[in-house]
């Protein structure tokens, strides 16, 4: 009899182990690091940016964690914490970089400003009454450059006179008598 209860109570021993292995190992579970820059993610002491930085999980690498501790960030046993929002729960594959921004052809600009001034027509110098517009706010603009997008020299009220010095496909070259400042405004800013 004392055979078969050490028996019944070594299968009950087993049989409580592996309970208590599938439930500890069934609740880790694997996310992915997947920061959206592909630098590694970063592991805290705490669950939060203020704690320390003990560990890196580089980019799609897996991590077993326990759980979310607190709102938005995984706990690794006893490891440490990851933020959840730079984790991913399928993987990520491989960092692909953005493409890169073009940065605007200064060359172009140049070269489209060119053609403007190719246009140029000196004439007798005449004054013009400036106008404003629904959009633009009361006021005429005069700008450094024949061009929407140039350095703002000075806007003028509505009624404003100013000297046109050179005719401009779409733009009057124009300067101010009182100052003798130079700009160039839009035909849609001057009486007809």
């Amino acid at each position: 009899m004392s055979k078969r209860i050490i028996s019944l109570m070594a299968v009950v021993v087993l049989l409580a182990a592996m309970f208590a292995f599938t439930t500890t190992a069934s609740a880790y579970y694997c996310v992915y690091s997947h920061c959206p820059n592909g630098k590694p993610l970063n592991v805290r002491e705490g669950p939060g940016k203020e704690y320390p930085v003990i560990g890196k999980v580089p980019y799609g690498d897996p991590i077993y964690i326990i759980g979310e501790t607190s709102p938005g960030w995984y706990q690794l046993n006893d490891l440490g914490y990851v933020q959840a929002s730079l984790t991913s729960n399928s993987y990520p594959g491989p960092y692909v970089p953005p493409a890169p921004t073009p940065t605007p052809d200064p060359n172009k600009k140049k070269a489209d400003l060119e053609k403007v001034y190719a246009t140029a027509r000196t004439v007798e110098p005449y004054l013009i009454t400036l106008k404003a517009t629904e959009r633009s706010k009361g006021v005429a603009n005069v700008r450094w450059a024949p061009s929407k997008t140039s350095k703002l020299l000075k806007a003028y009220p509505a009624g404003t006179q100013l000297r046109v010095i050179a005719e401009l496909d779409k733009w009057y070259q124009v300067e101010d008598p009182m100052t003798n400042q130079v700009g160039f405004v839009n035909t849609a800013y001057v009486v007809k």
